[in-house]
């Protein structure tokens, strides 16, 4: 015993409980390499499948942007201030866009120098002079498809002069039960071809002994048309807008036993 009353282990006590432990791991790990072996040792087919769902997309997510140019920052900041109201009223107008505010978000705002200015904005402010830029973006998230067109058309009347982007996706509910059936089609083509190749081997096709399930892809649809503002003064009086469909891709990895 130490001196405070605190107790030693004994050199002989430590010996002991090493050679327990030794022990244990001598027993174990024969078990772990057995399973490991009996593992590696199954006769399997690993097949991959994969399944695609087309379907028309049920949102739009556009990005419009308001650019004002100007020396002075202050009156930059106060003209896209305007503009951006009455592209908000007119986006929130029911006889217009009919939007909804939590439809509409601001993506981003930013005040830059215009370092290469053109020849209207030489002609308009001076060579010499130097001139900033006021851009703010909103973020609109809809499911009113067959609007998207319209909704353009009012940003654009109202004063936005930039169409940023615009994607055409899939709710949620709408991805989730599009991916439940790109999966039954993913297992069934790898079951086939297990089934093909166990044939042909001349094997026995058993059961499934593991299954991985990849994340599914669904990528957006774009919609390439360039909308910018040299463009928009000179825009035609209603924008066309005709998305495609969406692909919702499932994939899964099979290892079937085969006797």
């Amino acid at each position: 015993m130490s001196r405070g009353g605190d107790y030693d282990i004994m050199p002989g006590h430590a010996f002991q409980v090493t050679a327990v432990l030794l022990l244990l791991i001598a027993l174990i790990a024969p078990i772990a390499a057995s399973d490991e072996t009996k593992e590696n040792s199954l006769p399997l087919i690993h097949v991959t499948g994969s399944g695609t769902i087309k379907a028309a997309p049920d949102r739009a997510e556009i990005d419009l942007t308001v650019v004002t140019k100007n020396p002075d920052v202050k009156a930059a900041q106060k003209e896209n201030a305007g503009k951006m109201d009455r592209v908000m009223s007119a986006l929130t107008d029911p006889s217009k866009g009919n939007l909804t505010r939590q439809e509409i978000g601001t993506t981003s705002y930013s005040i830059s120098e215009v370092y290469s200015p053109d020849d209207t904005l030489k002609e308009k402010f001076g060579k010499d002079v130097t001139i900033y830029q006021v851009s703010n973006t909103i973020s609109i998230d809809t499911a009113k498809i067959e609007h998207v067109g319209d909704i353009i058309d009012f940003a654009v009347a109202a004063g936005a002069n930039e169409v940023s982007s615009l994607d055409f996706t899939l709710s949620q509910a709408k991805t989730a039960e599009l991916r439940a059936k790109a999966l039954d089609i993913a297992v069934e083509k790898a079951r086939k071809d297990a089934s093909i190749v166990a044939t042909a081997m001349g094997k026995t096709l058993g059961d499934v002994h593991e299954v991985t399930v990849d994340e599914s892809y669904q990528p957006p649809v774009y919609y390439n048309q360039d909308i910018r503002a040299e463009k928009l003064a000179v825009a035609a009086p209603a924008t066309p807008i005709e998305p495609g469909n969406v692909e919702v891709t499932a994939r899964v990895t099979s290892a079937y036993l085969i006797t």
